[in-house]
């Protein structure tokens, strides 16, 4: 079950609100992950997902090859303008370079679960994910249901668990 509502940190803001509130020891609320989906389409996903703690932060990415090509780069042009313009060009031009070049240090995302969550939650929003059984999901839309931009629920097939547990195969597990 995903509840999404408007804003990045909502989805945060009212499960705190539902834990400090009679009933905010629920099984449910061990099992939960949130979703924050920023307006230049970038994810952060954070908690539990299927059984395994997920923390992942797409806009952490960098390039360490652009990086180091945009230091030498900035260095050189700097050094036009002597010592300290090449100090500030390596600076600089590592900065932009490593923002600009493709991403070598990435970390291993569940990738099926974070394609479905960038279709599931709109853009400039946030949601609450559990993956639990029928009754723990009942218990949750009714606590954070109010107020929400939208519920997406549904019954994995067999199929999809077999998907969502090959994508969380690299995050460590839930005890």
């Amino acid at each position: 079950m995903v509840v999404q509502f408007n804003g990045e940190g909502t989805a945060v803001q009212r499960y705190a609100a539902a834990k400090e509130s009679p009933g905010g020891d629920a099984r449910w609320m061990q099992e939960i992950g949130f979703v924050e989906h920023h307006h230049n389409g970038r994810l952060i996903l954070r908690g539990v997902f299927g059984g395994h703690y997920v923390d992942v932060e797409e806009s952490d990415h960098v390039s360490q090859k652009g990086a180091a090509e945009g230091a030498v780069a900035g260095g050189v042009v700097g050094a036009l303008l002597g010592p300290p313009g090449i100090a500030l060009g390596v600076v600089v031009g590592g900065i932009v370079g490593s923002q600009v070049g493709t991403p070598s240090d990435v970390e291993d995302e569940p990738g099926a679960l974070v394609d479905q969550l960038r279709v599931a939650v709109p853009r400039s929003a946030s949601a609450v994910v559990l993956i639990a059984a029928a009754p723990d999901a009942d218990e949750m839309l009714a606590v954070l249901g109010e107020g929400a931009q939208g519920v997406v629920r549904e019954t994995l097939t067999t199929d999809q668990q077999a998907k969502l547990e090959a994508s969380l195969g690299s995050a460590p597990p839930v005890e």
